[in-house]
């Protein structure tokens, strides 16, 4: 895939899941989670591929679970902790 091509595909990404997109407050939070684990997936994909050491499949997949779970906890944390201050 060509290098502007994976910029363009991040930015988009990330402006829709920005906070102004998901300002609105009839949204549900199961939303805000299901966009989170979209996120969580595709930044352990993206740094398990940029990761030139591993080269085996189950490295790799246990590699992408692991970075998974640390971006999930990760923005799940900082949603609590908005959720705190806003309440």
């Amino acid at each position: 895939m060509n290098r502007y091509l994976k910029q363009w595909l991040l930015g988009g990404g990330l402006i829709l899941a920005s906070p102004y997109a998901l300002a609105a407050d009839d949204t549900p939070w199961i939303s805000y989670l299901l966009i989170m684990m979209g996120v969580a997936l595709v930044a352990g994909i993206a740094l398990t591929y940029r990761n030139k050491k591993v080269e085996a499949l189950v490295p790799r997949l246990l590699l992408i679970g692991l970075y998974f779970w640390v971006f999930t906890f990760a923005q799940v944390t900082v949603l609590a902790i908005i959720y705190y201050f806003t309440k």
